[in-house]
């Protein structure tokens, strides 16, 4: 019998492999895998959502969009990122369930008429490798036996049955892509093995080339720990969700310590976070990073557990095959679908009344300020333990659909 995180892994990688093979790496490509498994009132696990993905849109990409194309464009492709957005999909799904059937897999009504989950069901997030950022700072360790009573630096001593002292010498790190945030006092020294980074600060994603205002997936987590997964608009109608389990994948460096560093131990400062328990799986996913995979896969897939249109590709933060001018031909899991996909829901379901009525066109941004303790909570994060968490520019978030 699998423990649980292999099992998670498992049905991860399992649902992966029975999609079609459109959008997945070919030949000596490698992709990142990340997919949320729900554990429902009777404690069987299901994949809920599902991604892979690699790529980060940069700045000159983000600002030299169409104004009447904003909100169309993924900026951020990596897996763990993109799996989160297919989530909230499968939310959006199970609430208009809940209200057209009753029937709904996570939520139920309490009586106030108010959505809640149900008992004893869980969240359980998996990818195949840590988290770039803070997670994937994690020291290289050899072993090494000596009967020597001086220890050299960087050595941490050990006892054995016989006497002897077991080292685990540490002379480098495992290295992330992700960059300090410019405005963070702390930043990497560059310097070789151990002194190449520091830990700690909020670093962002490196893009084609360019500098990116996407935050690592460890800074990204570390903000779904505090203020939930659910994201702004769905805290108007749901409760916070929280990732009880996080379990990464075999083969890849790997550390428990970077892990509760990155996603919760660094800011010692908030009493708020969430301590979900970190796993590594024995179970590879075969299309992982590798000697014989060596070219990151320009497309991603997304996949949801939702009746209608459940697959997505995307390249270059688009749908598969949409142009660059064409208009209306966009992801479900953009910001804007999910706009979409949230005023639908409001204006479709008479249960939401107490939200504030709103006209025709609304903007992005002012839809998001209703959700007052989120944003109180978040303004909150940005004062305290997230200083240096970068804005985007105002018109990235000014749209309406």
């Amino acid at each position: 019998m699998l423990n649980v995180e292999d099992n998670i892994a498992k049905l991860c990688i399992d649902k992966y492999n029975s999609l079609k093979k459109t959008g997945k790496p070919i030949d000596n490509e490698w992709t990142v895998l990340a997919g949320i498994v729900l554990k429902n009132e009777i404690g069987n696990l299901s994949v809920v959502s599902l991604a892979t993905g690699t790529k980060c849109l940069g700045i000159n990409e983000l600002t030299n969009t169409n104004l009447y194309n904003i909100g169309e464009r993924l900026n951020d492709s990596h897996a763990e990122i993109l799996t989160r957005r297919a989530l909230l999909r499968y939310f959006y799904d199970q609430i208009d369930q809940l209200f057209s059937s009753t029937t709904s897999n996570v939520f139920v009504l309490n009586n106030n008429r108010q959505i809640e989950l149900k008992k004893n069901i869980s969240f359980y997030f998996y990818c195949s490798q840590t988290p770039c950022g803070d997670c994937s700072i994690i020291p290289k360790i050899q072993n090494q036996l000596t009967n020597d009573l001086e220890i050299p630096p960087l050595k941490i001593p050990k006892l054995n049955n016989d006497k002897t002292t077991l080292c685990l010498i540490i002379n480098d790190l495992h290295r992330t892509g992700a960059k300090c945030v410019e405005t963070e006092i702390k930043q990497d020294n560059h310097l070789p093995g151990v002194n190449y980074h520091v830990v700690g600060p909020l670093r962002t994603k490196p893009g084609r080339g360019d500098a990116t205002l996407s935050l690592s997936c460890s800074d990204k987590i570390a903000k779904w720990n505090i203020l939930g997964i659910q994201g702004a608009l769905l805290s108007l109608i749901i409760p916070k969700i929280k990732l009880e389990i996080i379990v990464i994948g075999g083969g890849c460096p790997f550390s428990l310590e970077a892990m509760e560093r990155g996603v919760y131990k660094r800011f010692h400062s908030i009493d708020k976070y969430n301590i979900p328990k970190i796993y590594q799986s024995s179970l590879a996913f075969a299309q992982m990073k590798s000697q014989e995979r060596i070219n990151p896969c320009p497309s991603s897939i997304i996949w949801c557990a939702v009746s209608k249109r459940n697959f997505e590709v995307a390249v270059d933060g688009r749908k598969q095959g949409a142009t660059k001018n064409k208009r209306g031909n966009y992801l479900l899991v953009t910001r804007k679908s999910l706009f979409m996909l949230f005023l639908n829901t409001i204006d479709k379901h008479p249960y939401f009344k107490n939200l504030p009525s709103h006209p025709k066109i609304i903007e992005y941004y002012h839809c998001k300020q209703w959700s007052i303790e989120y944003q109180q909570l978040w303004n909150y994060l940005k004062l305290t333990i997230f200083k240096t968490w970068p804005i985007k520019p105002m018109k990235l978030q000014q749209f309406s659909v």
